[in-house]
Order: C-alpha cells, then structure tokens, then sequence
C-alpha cells in the first residue's frame, strides 16, 4: 500500500464529528481510488490538511495536493478544483491533536497562518520529525507515537514543524526563536537512513531553559528499515528513547542479561544450544536474555572419536550460573527416513542438478563426528523435492522422517524426468570410462610382454652374429627361435596397441556423454 493511502487510512479510519465542529465535513478520494470523511481545514502551500477525531482526539494530516482526486463538501462543490484558481488557506490557526476540552492536550500549529504570531499553547514544543528517507508514513507514525509517548508522561506539549517558522533553515534558529516565544523545554527529532545496516537511527535532542545556558540531553535508538515500528515498540525500546531524552535513568527497564558459565573435562570443548552451531570453547561464558530452561551441549573430536555430554540449567537474569560437564564416549546416529522410501540424498549446498552427488538413498544411516545443524536435500522422481534442517546433538541418535509430496505439476514433472534422462546418460558415460580402464591396461600388459619378445629375439640375433658356423643344427633352431619370438612380439604388440586403442576409444566416448 502506497505511504500516501497507508497515512489516510491510519488517521482517519475512525473519523468521529466532535461536537465542536473545526472544518467543514468533506468526502476525499486520492488518485489510489482510497475514500473517506473528514473535516477540511484548508489548502496551503499544494499541502492539504484534513482532521478528524480517533478515540476522542482530534488529529490533523497533511498530504501533498497532488494526491487527491477530488474534495467535495456537503453542498457538491470540489474544493479541490476551486483551490486551483485560488490560494485557499485554512480557517484554522491552530488545532489540538487531543479533545479540545481536555486540559492536557497538544496543539498543532498549520504552515501558514496568514502571517498571524505564533502563540505557543504549552512551553514544551516538539519539533516533527524530519526525515531523509521517502516513506513519510513511518515518519508520521514515528512523530505520532513520540507525541502519545510525552503526553502519557506527563509533557504537555504543543507541536508544531519546521515551516511553521519560515524564516528559520536550522535547529539553532528554532531553538532561539521558539525560547523568545516562552518556550522553556524544546524536543528535534530526525530518522537516518543507515544503507549499509539495512536500518534506520532515531535522534532525539532535548533542548532545556533552565539558566541562561540551555541544557541539552540527546538519545538514540536504531531498529530495522523493514520493521521499524514493530522494533520501536517491542521491549519498550521507543519509551526508553523518550525517557532518555527528558534525563530520565531507564536503565531499569532495559533489558538485562544472564550469564552461563561452562567448564568440561577435557577443556577445550565445542559448546552449543539447541538449533544453534558453535558458540565458543570451554572454559566459556555464554550470554542469555530470558530465564527459560535452556541446554547447553558439549562435544570434542579427536581422531574420528566423538565425545559429548549435555547440561540443562535455567539461567539467571543479572548473575552467573557455573556449570561443569564431564565428556564420555559418544557414537550418535542420524537417522534419515522418507515416505515413501527410495528417495535420493543430496548436499543442501546449491541445486540439484544432474551433475550433482548422491549421498545416499533412504532409508540410510550416517554416523555424526560434527553435531549441529545439518541440511540436507531429498529428491525422488513424481515426488516434490524437500530441504530438510535438523539440529543432532552430541549425546543421541536422530531420526528424521520426511514424508514426500506428489508432484501434480507438469512442468516439474517434465523437468524431473529431463533430469533422469540426464542422470542415466551421465551415469552410462561414467561406466564407459570406468570400463575403458581394464583394456588398456591389459592393452598396456600385452604390450609390455611383446617388447620382452622383441628383447630376447634380440639376444639371439646378437648371439647369432657372434657364431662360427652359420649351417648348423644349433645355428638354424636359434634362427627358428628368433623368428618365432619376432611373430610372438609382433602379436602382442597388436593385441596390446588394439585393446589400448580400444579403450582410449570408450573412455573418450564416456567422457563426451558425461559432459
């Protein structure tokens, strides 16, 4: 929902007419098509103001001309059209954020008021917040719920914005000129946008008259760009940050802390809470915000032996509760179960695809040298694919039981079994070049035994040459010999060089289908 919508809606949801009436009643619509009643207090500086009653206090927004379809009073006439040709101010120089009867209330003074003085309502002015990020809803939000705050604790304060003094561009300025009016206490409160944190930092700066030299008190309070409210509100974070800028020691309301103090035998121990990795080594102190039962796992690896031991305690907030945990001898088991059965184990590290490893199949058994968080994905075909977390500790078995949901859509369907087409012909071209290994090293043996053949041909030959008689018996069986171990050789050799070629041939061949 659009800032300009989400504004509207908040402050204007629960429009009530007040008995004393301070605009005329109008129907507005913004250009989102969003409708509502409101009372009309005038058109200054393209800035429409509109007020109406929440819980019996009367609130005014301001949103920018441009925002709005039409503003038509009880007569038909469109407000909105009219201002075009005109500059229409509003009737009102001032209005009270709260009823108008109660004593303790706060008032907002319009942009302009026709050059009119400004008269303070209360010594104890807010300055609204101002704001270098483009979602002036949370602004507004922000500046409304700082108000509410200050009033519930006892500031009556009159509120007003920075164009409300026109002639002054600095808080310097403001802070002279609002304490020439009167003003005794004067709050400026900016919101900052921190990118790099992905968060934004409340200032608010208390400015005090109580001598001659002011006396300043400032807070801070940071909380998340996506949750900023939500993060201001809890653990009254927003309440210690006012508290803080009126001087005030919150610190009993912060939230404290306890502390886990962890000893094992051997020291050295890798420490951990349920769902958590890690947290430190033995001897180790652990910090803990709440006082629910918690356990403390305890576990060491030293040549592929595990040994584990676990404590359960319940800390205590502002002191340290000393523990120690004696290691023993540990073998846990995760056990990994799936419905049906037959699914595909893989690494949780990235997507599966068809080059990717298979741990297992379930159901299967790992033994745990490292307990913690392990991750894990199933896959199996007609099936949807799951990721699966769980924590193992380090003194018992897990089991885990996944049970796999039907894949109805097509498209997956189609993909998946693309994917086994994939995995059969990358598993086919893996065989070959597991298979190409035997011919080639017989390949490599035959010829190895033909080069043996070829040597000892070559001792006759050398033999031969060195005889006396050429036509003897012994003579004419060396040559025999010779040429049989020639022809031996040469057969090796071809068998040798065929079952190599063959193999470099079904290796090559496997390696082109696996890629």
């Amino acid at each position: 929902m659009k800032p300009t919508c989400l504004a509207l809606i908040l402050l204007l949801a629960q429009v009530l007419l007040a008995a004393e009436t301070q605009g005329p009643s109008v129907s507005v619509e913004l250009l989102s098509g969003t409708k509502q009643k409101a009372q009309f207090l005038g058109i200054a500086n393209d800035t429409v103001q509109l007020g109406g009653y929440i819980n019996n206090k009367f609130t005014v927004v301001r949103i920018a001309k441009d925002k709005f379809k039409s503003i038509v009073d009880s007569s038909g006439k469109d407000l909105l059209q009219a201002s075009d040709s005109r500059d229409n101010l509003a009737d009102s120089t001032q209005v009270s954020t709260a009823d108008s009867s109660t004593a303790d209330t706060a008032t907002h003074t319009p942009v302009d008021e026709g050059h009119k003085p400004l008269v303070l309502s209360s010594p104890k002015v807010l300055v609204s917040f101002e704001s270098d990020i483009a979602d002036t809803a949370l602004v507004l939000q922000i500046n409304t719920l700082a108000a509410r705050f200050l009033l519930e604790n006892g500031e009556k304060i009159h509120i007003l914005r920075k164009k409300d003094i026109p002639d002054c561009s600095d808080n310097i300025c403001l802070q002279e000129k609002l304490s020439a009016l009167g003003a005794t206490t004067i709050y400026f409160g900016k919101v900052t946008n921190i990118p790099k944190r992905d968060s934004l930092e409340l200032q608010l700066t208390r400015v005090v008259y109580e001598e001659e030299l002011p006396t300043i008190y400032k807070s801070e309070l940071k909380v998340s760009r996506s949750k900023a409210l939500s993060d201001a509100i809890s653990k009254d974070q927003l309440r210690i940050f006012l508290l803080e800028a009126q001087g005030i020691d919150a610190d009993h309301l912060k939230e404290k802390k306890g502390y886990i103090y962890i000893e094992t035998d051997p020291e050295g121990a890798t420490l951990s809470r349920p769902e958590e990795n890690s947290l430190c080594r033995s001897p180790c102190t652990i910090p803990v915000t709440d006082t629910s039962t918690t356990t403390i796992h305890a576990y060491w690896n030293v040549d592929q032996h595990l040994w584990g031991g676990s404590i359960t305690l319940r800390p205590i907030m502002g002191d340290t509760v000393k523990r120690a945990i004696k290691l023993k001898r540990v073998n846990p088991e995760l056990r990994i179960i799936s419905t049906p059965a037959g699914a595909e184990i893989f690494s949780s590290k990235g997507e599966i695809t068809e080059h990717s490893k298979t741990i297992g199949v379930t159901p299967a058994r790992y033994p745990i040298l490292e307990p913690g968080l392990v991750q894990f994905r199933l896959r199996k075909f007609g099936f949807k694919d799951s990721l699966v977390a769980v924590y193992v500790p380090p003194v018992s078995d897990v089991t885990v039981t996944v049970n796999l949901s039907q894949e109805d859509r097509f498209k997956e369907i189609q993909a998946q079994q693309e994917w086994d087409k994939a995995r059969k012909k990358i598993r086919l071209g893996h065989t070959m070049m597991g298979v190409s290994i035997a011919p080639i090293i017989v390949g490599a043996l035959f010829t190895y035994l033909g080069q043996l053949d070829y040597d000892d041909a070559e001792d006759i030959k050398d033999e031969l040459n060195y005889s006396a008689t050429s036509g003897g018996d012994f003579y004419q069986a060396k040559v025999e010999e010779n040429q049989d171990l020639i022809e031996k050789g040469d057969q090796k050799t071809i068998i040798g060089l065929t079952l190599i070629g063959a193999g470099i041939i079904v290796f090559g061949v496997g390696l082109f289908i696996s890629f």
